[in-house]
């Protein structure tokens, strides 16, 4: 028997869970923070101070969003990875 799905290309990043990062400043400059949400939810992450050269890497996309989070967010992180592996699984019937 052929299987008829199996030529069927899926686009699972149609799948994937929103996450954003951001990095934010003291009105001096002086202190900096990273701050993430997940899955589109209205409250982020608690902040999380980082130093003002690891900021201006992040701006300047010298470190990718999914390193940053991981780095900074591991817990959630891993938790996300779990979901698209899960949905991996589930649409190619794994």
């Amino acid at each position: 028997m052929i299987d008829p799905l199996d030529t069927l290309q899926i686009d699972v990043q149609s799948y994937d869970l929103k996450r954003v990062a951001s990095v934010f400043a003291d009105n001096a400059g002086e202190r900096w923070w990273t701050k993430a949400w997940f899955n589109g939810r209205d409250k982020g992450e608690p902040a999380i101070e980082i130093n003002r050269r690891m900021a201006i890497s992040f701006i300047h996309n010298q470190i990718s969003k999914d390193d940053w989070l991981t780095r900074f967010f591991p817990k959630q992180m891993s938790v996300y990875h779990n979901a698209i592996d899960q949905t991996r699984r589930q649409l190619l019937g794994i």
